[in-house]
């Protein structure tokens, strides 16, 4: 099943500056591995995990961009069976 892969509120600020991403398009991924680096309006960098395991199917969200709360960063094809 496809599942919208969402950007989780980090701090108090939710807007947030996509400094790195570590996955791509096809990558099999686990719960609780890294997806991305993110910089927070604080100047504080943070790591945004999955939460979900599954394959990733489109990464919309670019480095250098920024992103709010409960924006999607993707599409994934979930586990659950």
């Amino acid at each position: 099943m496809l599942t919208g892969i969402r950007m989780p509120k980090l701090s108090d600020f939710d807007e947030y500056r996509i400094l790195r991403i570590h996955r791509k398009v096809g990558d099999v991924v686990k719960r609780g591995e890294l997806f991305m680096d993110v910089l927070t309006e604080e100047g504080i960098e943070r790591g945004v995990s999955f939460y979900l395991n599954g394959t990733i199917n489109e990464i919309v969200a670019k480095v250098g961009g920024y992103v709010r709360e409960d924006s999607l960063l993707g599409v994934m094809d979930d586990d659950k069976k």
